[in-house]
């Protein structure tokens, strides 16, 4: 369960949370809404435990996965290996199952043939599509999506919607989105502005 309590946090004098308190379970997926600038993102660093709050305290899993609004791909490895980066060390250790792991992680994503591309060799979407296979592959209770599906067409933007939301089963699925649509079915928190 992720549970923050009396949170506050601020970025210098702009005050983002003043003692926010709430409860997320330990399963389920949860969408996150609001207009630009009230906290979606900080919520989620704060959660992954990449901020620490001015105030409060957080509650969380040791292990979170985490696919950020930027792509955040190491540009010296191929698609394959940026995604095996999160593979476990066991499976890590055997270069060529961990290359089979990474490789189907691509294919559910839809990006098979383009294992061996670069980053700067693929288009925005597909970066995005890298970024969200790799955190799906990270085998973590908590899975956090800011803003995944920007840059996709409306095709793919429904397709990766469904396959994130078939593999948090069992995990905790929070989701930063813009787009009302990505929220139906899901458990709703809506931030305002400060």
């Amino acid at each position: 369960m992720i549970e923050l309590d009396r949170v506050s946090f601020s970025y210098g004098e702009k005050r983002i949370f003043s003692s926010l308190s709430l409860c997320l379970p330990d399963a389920g997926q949860v969408a996150v809404l609001g207009p630009s600038g009230c906290g979606k993102t900080t919520l989620l660093r704060l959660i992954a435990g990449l901020e620490t709050p001015d105030a409060g305290s957080i509650r969380r899993p040791e292990r979170v996965a985490c696919c950020f609004q930027e792509d955040r791909l190491l540009p010296w490895y191929t698609a394959r290996e940026n995604v095996a980066l999160v593979l476990p060390r066991s499976a890590r250790r055997d270069k060529a199952r961990a290359a089979r792991l990474a490789q189907g992680w691509l294919e559910r994503v839809g990006l098979g043939s383009e294992g061996d591309a670069y980053p700067d060799a693929l288009s925005g979407g597909m970066k995005r599509r890298v970024a969200l296979a790799r955190a799906l592959a990270y085998d973590a209770p908590v899975l956090l999506l800011d803003e995944p599906f920007r840059a996709l067409d409306e095709q793919t933007h429904a397709d990766m919607l469904r396959l994130a939301r078939s593999l948090s089963q069992g995990r905790l699925l929070v989701l930063v989105t813009h787009d009302e649509r990505d929220a139906e079915g899901m458990e709703i928190l809506r931030l305002g502005c400060p």
